[in-house]
């Protein structure tokens, strides 16, 4: 019986630390994928002289190259945004953005009514990614 208790304790303890680690796992997977957007996004820049928002322009860059988040791609007034937006076991987690100028920014996530994609994001502000890591 004293065993089962202190089983109970320990995975008690163990069960949500291990939660945490795979979401901050996941969160490194889409500053991962903004990152080589954001690089990709500069090479084509050196090329061509603007960015682009056509992901055929972007080698190695899709939507989907984070697994838990999907990746959205704006540009304006000729400067970019790379939006990644959590779905499936990151809903609720944080949206991450980059942009043109290497700025990184965080902004809670509210899966609600119509709202869909980047509208789920709300109030970007500038953060450390390395905090939420």
């Amino acid at each position: 019986m004293i065993v089962v208790a202190i089983i109970g304790i320990l995975a008690a303890i163990a069960i949500p630390s291990y939660l945490k680690y795979v979401k901050r796992a996941r969160r490194a997977e889409a500053f991962n994928a903004l990152m080589t957007i954001h690089a990709a996004q500069e090479m084509y820049k050196a090329e061509h002289g603007v960015y682009t928002d056509n992901w055929s322009n972007l080698p190695g860059c899709s939507s989907n190259m984070a697994k838990e988040y999907t990746i959205y791609l704006a540009l304006s007034d000729g400067n970019y945004t790379a939006t990644a937006v959590p779905h499936g076991r990151q809903t609720g987690d944080y949206c991450f953005r980059i942009s043109h100028n290497g700025s990184k920014e965080c902004a809670i996530h509210f899966p609600t009514g119509n709202f869909t994609g980047v509208q789920c994001c709300r109030e970007f502000l500038e953060c450390s990614w390395e905090t939420l890591r």
